[in-house]
C-alpha cells in the first residue's frame, strides 16, 4: 500500500514545485463535482470544475481529465486506448493513495488524456486530497506540470 495522499501533502508538493494555487475549503463533503458554490470563501465556480479519472489499460494506468459535468464517450476512449476500465476505489486507495473524489492531477506521474472542453477553461478547480478541500489552478500552469498529456475529444457531445 502506498502513502495516503492528503491536502497537506498536495499543498507541500505544489509549493515545493512553485505551482501557484488557491485553496478552496467547502462547507460540505462531496465525492462528485459540486453544482453550486459551497465554499467557505465563495471561491469555487462549478463551471471550472474538472474530474480526474484513473483508468486501467493494457499499458498501465492513465488519467483522464474532463470538465466536471461531462461524461466519457466509451467508444471514443476505446478507439484511443483500447480496452479500458475505471479503477475501483480499493485500487485508487491502495496503489495511488487517493480516496475517491479527491484526485489532484498535479501530483500524478502517469500519461494523461485531457478532453478539449477542459482545455477551454481558464482555471481548473481540482481535487485537493480531501472531500472538503479543493484547489484552483490556472489551466496553462497546470499543463506545464502534467507529466505527459494528449489533447483528445472523448466526452459525450
Amino acid at each position: 500500500m502506498v502513502q495516503k495522499i492528503t491536502f497537506t501533502t498536495i499543498k507541500e508538493s505544489l509549493t515545493r514545485r512553485n505551482i501557484p494555487f488557491e485553496e478552496v475549503t467547502f462547507n460540505d463533503e462531496a465525492v462528485s463535482g459540486r453544482t453550486s458554490d459551497t465554499s467557505v470563501d465563495k471561491n469555487y465556480d462549478p463551471k471550472n470544475a474538472i474530474k480526474t479519472l484513473i483508468i486501467s489499460t493494457k499499458g498501465g494506468f492513465m488519467a483522464v481529465i474532463l470538465k466536471g459535468s461531462d461524461k466519457i464517450d466509451q467508444s471514443k476512449l476505446k478507439q484511443i486506448v483500447g480496452k479500458w476500465s475505471v479503477v475501483d476505489s480499493n485500487t485508487l486507495v491502495e496503489k495511488l493513495g487517493f480516496i475517491p473524489g479527491t484526485i489532484c492531477p498535479l501530483v500524478l506521474d502517469m500519461p494523461f488524456l485531457v478532453d478539449e472542453a477542459a482545455l477551454s477553461l481558464k482555471v481548473w478547480s481540482i481535487g485537493g486530497g480531501a472531500n472538503d478541500k479543493g484547489l484552483n489552478v490556472e489551466v496553462q500552469e497546470s499543463l506545464r506540470h502534467l507529466s505527459n498529456y494528449q489533447k483528445v475529444s472523448i466526452r459525450i457531445q
